[in-house]
């Protein structure tokens, strides 16, 4: 179990920390840069960003400056052409399956076990989060031409309510799935 929450907290951060880098290269503001979810148990302030580990690892997040609203700023995610949007949403499942890649060709062939392990799940997840089901990376290319649809305004307002419906479901799927990692962890599985 050590192993499985090692690994998913250095994926969720490698995730994360590409959307940032990547959003900061397109000159978008990020307010909030999380790691887990729920009340923080470490954050800190640096420039305009608020840095955050929380206790939840279900997954992590950038809460990226006027990300799901119309917006006059020019550092806000709705005013950014769309392909700075693409590449800011698919830089986290871009960097894990690359990630995973590499760590599973370089611990099968030195025989590192927790090297292939971690690049495994990283490759799983990254490919998982590559499905275009709302909240998910894959699903943004897709939810951002709602904005040339139905405009900003209202288009925003339904990707909005699209995210929040499909990020129920996740973390609903995701902690109905606890008991069974904890199985796993008990026979030995992770």
């Amino acid at each position: 179990m050590f192993k499985f929450l090692i690994s998913l907290f250095f994926i969720i951060l490698f995730h994360e920390g590409a959307h940032l880098v990547l959003a900061k290269l397109c000159k978008c503001g990020v307010e909030v840069f999380s790691i887990g979810f729920g009340r923080p148990i470490f954050k800190k302030k640096i420039g305009d960003t608020i840095y955050q580990i929380c206790p939840i690892l279900l997954g992590g997040y950038n809460k990226l400056k006027d990300e799901l609203i119309h917006s006059n700023d020019p550092k806000a995610f709705s005013n950014l052409p769309y392909r700075k949007k693409c590449l800011i949403a698919f830089a986290g499942v871009t960097i894990n399956i690359i990630m995973g890649i590499v760590c599973l060709l370089i611990g099968r062939k030195f025989n590192i076990d927790n090297l292939t392990y971690f690049g495994w799940l990283s490759l799983m997840l990254g490919i998982g989060n590559s499905i275009p089901f709302p909240a998910l990376d894959g699903s943004y290319p897709i939810l951002v031409w709602l904005e040339k649809f139905y405009g900003k305004d209202k288009g925003y307002k339904i990707m909005e309510k699209i995210c929040r419906i499909g990020f129920i479901f996740l973390m609903t799927l995701n902690i109905l799935c606890i008991p069974y990692l904890i199985y796993l962890a008990k026979t030995g599985g992770i």
